[in-house]
């Protein structure tokens, strides 16, 4: 009976010990960069924490672009609602902004790819169809390198993107020289088919310099990427459906700006030069600062990150997102709603925020926290993902640009990878980026050159995650078939042959690497969980304290009872 009661005083510490995963992870004892391994494929991919989880968030797939300092081979990535890995990709170097658009009644996977030089990218814009094949490559026009921030295709069949440019500027109404250098931000509208530039505007001709909030230092001085004064920072882009109006993010100026199709300021939300009385009480409807990603979600609503930090200061305790009413009646700004980082945590750079189609959702990826969150309308908190550990997250050495989420079909032309292991008798199988796959149907053949006809279908395994283990049946050729959920055949693997040998050596080779590592494993896993369970103790030592007294209480409870009984035992 006292064993008992001591189990029940300590279960809950016991049912933390489940959560330690999660612990170390965010703690960081398993890197800046906690991947995964795959059998089936040689690369790895970020390993995603599921923080939270409601089934009400939408379905559909997430789409980021890693990079930073703990991130050596950079390249799109799409996860399912789940954080499996859907698709990965190499070939393309460090890319930003990846995303699904459309074109012409199709949907791409579109994001920027080239050179980044700390401030600005200079590169081009690709297209991607369903089966992973580059259809269209756009570049910005009259001799411009396309820049990362934004490239947006509209409805009308062109793409909206951002430039930086490094000129000369008179720099003194900031105490600078009179012969000094900046970044200009311009943006461009391009006819997709043609490459034809439709419209093109430059922050310079409307913004003087002294309006924007970033330090001046000693920059300016040279035409060189570290030197030059980034004054505005253009860093999206959106286009009215209806009037063919733009709405741009300035960073720097701390202001979304709406211009006519002609290139006049029609008015501006925040900032020095702000059009409109904020009738919020904490003042965030004008008062965002170094924000990202200003969309419109209506006619007078639009939706914002307020990032509240720049790499060298705060103007809030934390970011958020921010949906913002306007008034064009009474030029009044209200905040509808707004999105707490959870752990009211702070991204000092990038960033996205997207209200999703079917739900209404809002999903915000933080930027340099290598996070993202999804929130109902109302701003209560569905699931929330962390792809890299948050005691690393100021420190930004895995980050992504935006991240969004979208529905998505993939159909790679390459046929799906397997990797056997003839002693374990298992096959590992995965098709990267493939979206549709049910499950895996194992076929055998007696013949590694058999026709179709000649496969027999053995063994189905359901599809887990990215890659899938399948137990293989008996000896023979084999072969794995990716079936959707109507059983439909989709892919085929290479044919593979397995068959049962005994080989001493080679099995006592096996055993003793197997030992070896798994000695090694328990013994990392060992000098792990003494840090956590050292540091759970410390950080819950008065619930350790007050469980025990509680137990204490329980067991004098029950030897009084135990006491109180033994009398009429002995008589008995």
């Amino acid at each position: 009976m006292a064993a008992l009661l001591v189990f029940w005083g300590f279960l809950p510490l016991l049912a933390t010990a489940f959560s330690w995963h999660g612990l170390w992870y965010e703690l960081g004892l398993f890197g800046p960069h906690p991947t995964l391994s795959y059998e089936s494929v040689g690369m790895k991919s970020p390993e995603v924490h599921v923080k939270q989880w409601h089934p009400d968030c939408e379905e559909g797939y997430v789409f980021l672009s890693p990079r930073g300092h703990s991130y050596p081979e950079p390249g799109p990535l799409v996860y399912d609602h789940r954080g499996n890995l859907v698709w990965m990709e190499r070939a393309f170097g460090e890319v930003m902004d990846l995303k699904v658009q459309q074109y012409q009644g199709q949907d791409y996977l579109t994001f920027w790819a080239g050179e980044y030089d700390g401030t600005r990218g200079m590169g081009q814009y690709y297209m991607l169809n369903s089966s992973y094949d580059v259809v269209h490559i756009v570049s910005a026009a009259n001799g411009h390198q396309g820049d990362l921030h934004e490239f947006k295709i509209t409805d009308q069949g062109t793409a909206i993107l951002t430039i930086y440019e490094i000129c000369q500027a008179d720099l003194s109404a900031v105490d600078g020289p009179e012969d000094g250098w900046i970044y200009d931000s311009l943006f461009q509208e391009i006819d997709i088919e043609t490459g034809e530039l439709i419209f093109e505007w430059r922050a310079r001709d409307h913004y003087a310099i002294d309006e924007s909030y970033l330090p001046f230092g000693d920059k300016g001085s040279s035409p060189s990427a570290q030197d030059a004064y980034d004054y505005f920072h253009i860093n999206s882009i959106d286009k009215h459906p209806r009037d063919g109006s733009y709405l741009i993010s300035s960073r720097y100026m701390h202001t979304v700006t709406c211009i006519s199709s002609t290139g006049e300021i029609l008015w501006v939300l925040g900032g020095k030069r702000n059009t409109f009385r904020d009738m919020s009480s904490d003042g965030s409807a004008t008062g965002f600062t170094w924000q990202h990603d200003a969309r419109w979600h209506s006619d007078n609503v639009l939706t914002l990150l307020d990032n509240a930090a720049y790499e060298n200061g705060y103007t809030c305790d934390h970011s958020r997102g921010l949906m913002i009413q306007l008034d064009f009646a009474e030029w009044t700004a209200d905040t509808l709603h707004v999105y707490d980082s959870p752990g009211r945590s702070s991204s000092h750079s990038q960033g996205s925020l997207q209200v999703l189609p079917r739900t209404g959702n809002v999903f915000i990826g933080w930027g340099k926290s290598s996070a993202y969150t999804e929130f109902r309308t109302d701003g209560d908190l569905l699931c929330d993902f962390h792809w890299g550990p948050r005691v690393f997250f100021w420190l930004g050495w895995t980050k992504s640009y935006r991240a969004q989420k979208s529905h998505w079909v993939g159909r790679p032309r390459d046929p799906p990878d397997v990797e056997v292991d003839e002693t374990a008798h298992t096959a590992y199988v995965s098709w990267n980026g493939a979206t549709d796959v049910a499950g895996w149907v194992l076929q055998r053949a007696s013949n590694g050159s058999a026709p179709e006809e000649e496969f027999e279908s053995v063994q189905y395994e359901p599809k887990e995650g990215f890659e899938t283990t399948v137990e293989l049946v008996g000896n023979g050729y084999f072969r794995l078939v990716a079936v959707d959920f109507e059983g439909n055949h989709m892919g085929v693997t290479r044919v593979f042959e397995v068959f049962e040998t005994w080989n001493a050596a080679e099995t006592i080779r096996s055993s003793l690497s197997i030992f070896s590592e798994g000695v090694f494993q328990w013994t990392l896993v060992g000098i792990c969980a003494t840090g956590a369970l050292s540091t759970a103790v410390w950080t819950g030592r008065r619930r350790i304290q007050e469980t025990f007294r509680s137990f204490y209480g329980r067991l004098k409870s029950y030897w009084g009872v135990m006491n109180t009984y033994k009398p009429i035992q002995s008589i008995s």
